[in-house]
């Protein structure tokens, strides 16, 4: 059939073009999409995946002027709804339902251009981008892109750099990054970038090519506060502009004001579809309290998981020095929560910890009480590590069970015969945080949050004695996020923990200190106040006895 403008047709033949359209699908596709209104239409769309339906009888149209929440637990089909929307999935052959878009008032059902008019960011997006470039977890040796490329493969759809860019085509994705405050990490290479930073390309990379849909699945995930403000304002800024934005996240604060319908996905089905109400703020929790350690002398006195002096930490290629002086020491029954900006050395620090990096000459690092480790293997099996970074990164296929039993070696994909007692405590571990449904199910083939639950499982199979956390609750739904809190708060009693996080309600009960970093230096070393301490010299969680 030949491509018909709608604009310059009558109400009535505009539903003859819907109807002979609707046809294949076996439904009517009413008169209603007229210029100006609906951009994309979906009428009893069923999608499946691996021979199993996933999306269930979905009705729902975008019309322009609309910007739409999609809110739902992990697993509840919110990112596949997405993908159909972008065209990267189809509704299924049979009783599939009717996709139908109209851009250019042109209806169609076909995709093909789609991609153009719909961009997305997503943490499937973000993992893709990885796990095609990383040379750390892999054996791929392809030239390391850089931020600027990265933006640049938005205007080819592409996850490589296939042509170098035009002038205009370069000024464009220089005018972007520095619209977006990213132009000084423009020659920066990806495994040089921060989950922040990278998260920033890849939100400049969507707008490049001036989509007319902005899809924004979790975008807020591993940005600090700072970061998270500015990004949300820019979006914002799109909408008003005339963009059509869609965003998912299980952080309603993270909502902003141009969004207008908010639509709830549960078990693969949308189960509520309204306007967005001005309703009153849930109250929220008091932030916890911190304040400066004034003991130090009795805290040296005690055994200490961590002690650093003097240390200043080098970048891989031993070129920038990313932090500076530090000195800090956490010791046993201590929690750590460590907060600071994108890009400020809070990872650099961590993996000082994890022996991947050496402080430079001078400085010193103990764990658990030793100077050295025969290698890096022999520090990691004592530590348990999850961070939202390793889970983007993590492309074996294994099942659930391969996955944790892989914490015994401290090693990803590189599985050894397990003794009877690992066998034992590998059972305990999966019944524990009741993965036994997912035992045998490929990490690849879950849910976000059923794979982070694993990662964890994974960090706690060897009982570590040091449990390191960087953004572990980031991505996950409200009740995911307290699930997981309460394992946490159970491994905390056998297991130090240190807390990254960029959301104060992160903060674990257990916690009992605070550090901040800022410009690659620890500027704040805290303990807690004690919940209810009314006294004018506040009780503080180092004055226990």
């Amino acid at each position: 059939m030949a491509a018909t403008d709608i604009r310059s047709l009558p109400d009535e033949s505009i539903a003859s073009v819907g109807r002979r359209l609707s046809r294949s699908a076996g439904r009517a596709w009413s008169a209603s999409m007229t210029a100006g209104e609906e951009l994309i239409r979906l009428e009893h769309v069923n999608v499946a995946l691996n021979g199993a339906r996933v999306l269930h009888d979905l009705t729902w149209s975008l019309r322009r002027g609309e910007n739409w929440a999609v809110l739902g637990p992990n697993g509840a089909g919110k990112s596949t709804f997405l993908r159909l929307l972008r065209g990267e999935i189809w509704p299924a052959p049979v009783d599939g339902g009717l996709r139908i878009y109209a851009f250019d008032g042109r209806p169609t059902q076909s995709p093909i251009g789609v991609k153009q008019r719909i961009a997305i960011v997503s943490a499937e997006q973000q993992q893709r981008c990885l796990r095609a470039h990383t040379r750390r977890y892999g054996d791929d040796f392809r030239p390391r892109i850089t931020a600027r490329e990265i933006v640049f493969t938005g205007l080819l759809d592409s996850e490589l750099v296939t042509r170098k860019p035009t002038p205009a085509e370069a000024a464009r994705v220089a005018q972007v990054m520095r619209d977006i405050g990213i132009e000084a990490l423009a020659d920066v290479p990806l495994d040089k970038l921060s989950q922040g930073q990278l998260r920033k390309a890849l939100i400049a990379r969507a707008i490049v090519a001036k989509p007319d849909v902005l899809i924004l699945d979790e975008v807020g995930v591993g940005l600090d506060a700072r970061s998270r403000s500015a990004l949300l304002d820019m979006i914002q800024g799109i909408a008003e502009r005339g963009a059509q934005i869609l965003m998912t996240t299980h952080r309603r604060d993270e909502l902003i004001p141009a969004i207008t319908h908010v639509m709830e996905f549960k078990h693969g089905r949308i189960i509520a579809q309204t306007r967005r109400s001005e309703t009153a703020d849930r109250r929220r929790a008091a932030p916890p309290q911190f304040r400066a350690i004034t003991d130090s002398h009795s805290r040296d006195a005690r055994p200490a998981l961590i002690n650093i002096r003097r240390a200043n930490v080098a970048s891989d290629d031993g070129t920038t020095i990313v932090l500076h002086d530090v000195n800090w020491r956490m010791n046993e029954g201590e929690h750590w929560m460590i907060t600071g900006d994108n890009g400020v050395g809070k990872s650099t620090l961590l993996r000082l910890i994890l022996g991947e990096l050496r402080p430079a000459r001078g400085g010193q690092i103990e764990r658990f009480g030793r100077n050295g480790f025969d290698n890096v293997w022999e520090i990691k099996k004592r530590i348990g590590y999850v961070s939202c970074e390793f889970q983007a990164r993590y492309a074996a296929d294994l099942t659930a069970a391969q996955v944790i039993a892989s914490g015994f070696f401290a090693s990803v994909g590189w599985l050894q015969p397990l003794t009877p007692a690992q066998r034992r405590r590998l059972r305990e571990v999966i019944a524990w945080l009741d993965l036994e449904p997912l035992a045998q199910r490929s990490i690849l083939e879950m849910s976000y949050g059923q794979a982070r639950k694993v990662l964890v499982a994974r960090a706690l199979v060897n009982a570590p004695r040091l449990l390191i956390l960087d953004e572990v609750f980031d991505g996950l739904d409200q009740k995911c996020r307290a699930e997981l809190a309460d394992i946490l708060e159970a491994a905390s009693r056998d297991a130090g923990i240190i807390l990254v996080a960029h959301h104060e309600d992160d903060c674990l009960p257990c916690i009992t200190h605070r550090m901040v970093i800022a410009g690659g230096r620890i500027v704040a070393q805290e303990a807690r106040v004690k919940p209810g301490a009314a006294t004018p010299r506040m009780q503080l969680e180092e004055d226990k006895p």
